[in-house]
């Protein structure tokens, strides 16, 4: 089989612009240069992978299934070619964590740095991708929710981080105590994850708060930010409250009966990458840290 770059790269253009026509704009090529581009990927791997139709192009169940594999190509790629160019700069570190917990574990990694000379490149991806990346070397140190531990990984649990509700100063049920009644004919947003999640899902239903009313984001960041611009009583983590509170831009609810909601995050690394000294440093804050306080959930 020979695959070029080319051939995933106008592959990977026709997914995002949802048309042969408008992918070949988009790269600068004629439409029938990217028709044998996307038709030589497909003899090559031998599946249909797009349904063309006069609306556009949408991907067949292989060309789901070809989708993240491309995605992973070109992302090697890119950081080989990285690699390569900043062989006479300063070494780097690739992080990879999700947004929602971005903002706890960036500061985390930064501080473990100390006087190395290193530049550090943070990558938003879900943990799923993060395990990946790391088997693939696609990145060195990696944040995760709990889950499948594959065996040339190494994974050091952080302490688990309370959800609370949190509304705009401006919000009608700001500054009071609430039930969950009460949140009733308020827009509320949450994601729906961690220990305690489902159980929160179902005193909203049980208190009469119509589904209707919730917005399920694929972030707490944006959640935190419909709580704070649009008037939703939002369901974020007590670390992620606590940083915008100190900017006045949300405050915490006295919810009644109180969460019993948290999120639980794992540091991971490759094992054989533990001899790297700022690996290692990393690895050891995660560790006294995990030690610092109990795991909830």
């Amino acid at each position: 089989m020979t695959i070029q770059t080319e051939d995933i790269t106008v592959f990977l253009a026709v997914v995002r612009d949802g048309s042969f026509g408008r992918a070949a704009g988009s790269l600068l090529v004629s439409q029938p240069a990217v028709s044998e581009r996307v038709a030589r990927l497909e003899r090559e791997t031998g599946a249909v992978l797009f349904h063309r139709s006069s609306r556009g192009a949408v991907l067949t169940p292989a060309g789901e299934a070809f989708l993240p594999y491309a995605r992973r190509t070109v992302d090697l790629l890119d950081d080989a070619v990285t690699t390569v160019r900043a062989l006479d700069e300063a070494p780097r570190l690739r992080v990879a964590v999700h947004t929602t917990f971005a903002h706890r574990v960036v500061p985390l990694v930064l501080r473990s740095l100390g006087t190395a000379r290193r530049s550090v490149k943070v990558r938003d991806a879900h943990s799923d991708s993060i395990i990946t990346m790391l088997i693939d070397g696609a990145c060195d140190i990696g944040f995760v929710v709990p889950g499948a531990r594959p065996r040339p990984l190494r994974f050091v649990a952080l302490p688990a981080d309370p959800m609370v509700a949190v509304v705009a100063p401006t919000h009608p049920l700001a500054g009071r105590h609430v039930t969950y009644g009460d949140l009733a004919g308020h827009r509320l947003a949450f994601t729906r994850f961690g220990d305690g999640a489902e159980e929160f899902v179902g005193r909203l239903g049980r208190a009469g708060v119509p589904e209707w009313t919730w917005t399920e984001c694929s972030d707490a960041v944006t959640a935190l930010h419909l709580a704070a611009r649009h008037e939703h009583v939002a369901l974020v983590t007590k670390s992620l409250s606590e940083v915008h509170s100190l900017s006045g831009g949300v405050e915490v609810l006295g919810l009644r009966p109180a969460l019993q909601w948290s999120l639980p995050l794992t540091f991971a690394c490759r094992l054989g990458d533990e001899d790297d000294p700022v690996i290692a440093a990393v690895r050891t804050a995660a560790e006294q840290l995990g030690r610092a306080r109990p795991q909830k959930g």
